[in-house]
């Protein structure tokens, strides 16, 4: 006997529609890339975990919520208003990955 029947898998997916299969790992890279950058080596020394989370996390919230960690990062490297800014001009880098409320809530908090 099956825990989860076929059709109670497939009602689930047509309920949460393209959004599971939207964005593949690719899609991501850029996004990824940009972050790994924004860390650099001095921020990748001070907080290695970090690091590779963003390495290989495969979903666009998880790297979207990974920012407040970056900026407590890069705030011991940098400074706290270079490591906010540093962290904002990664924003555009998600355009079309996240639901455009949480892009929006960005907004309104500079």
């Amino acid at each position: 006997m099956r825990w989860i029947k076929p059709s109670l898998r497939h009602s689930i997916s047509a309920l949460l529609g393209n959004e599971v299969r939207k964005h593949s790992p690719e899609s991501l890279e850029p996004v990824r890339q940009a972050m790994l950058s924004a860390l650099g080596e001095e921020g990748a020394k001070a907080n290695p975990r970090l690091k590779h989370r963003l390495m290989y996390v495969h979903d666009a919230h998880a790297l979207w919520f990974a920012r407040a960690e970056m900026v407590a990062v890069l705030s011991r490297v940098h400074g706290e208003a270079k490591a906010v800014d540093l962290v904002r001009s990664l924003s555009p880098a998600f355009q079309g990955l996240l639901p455009k409320s949480l892009m929006e809530s960005a907004r309104q908090m500079r």
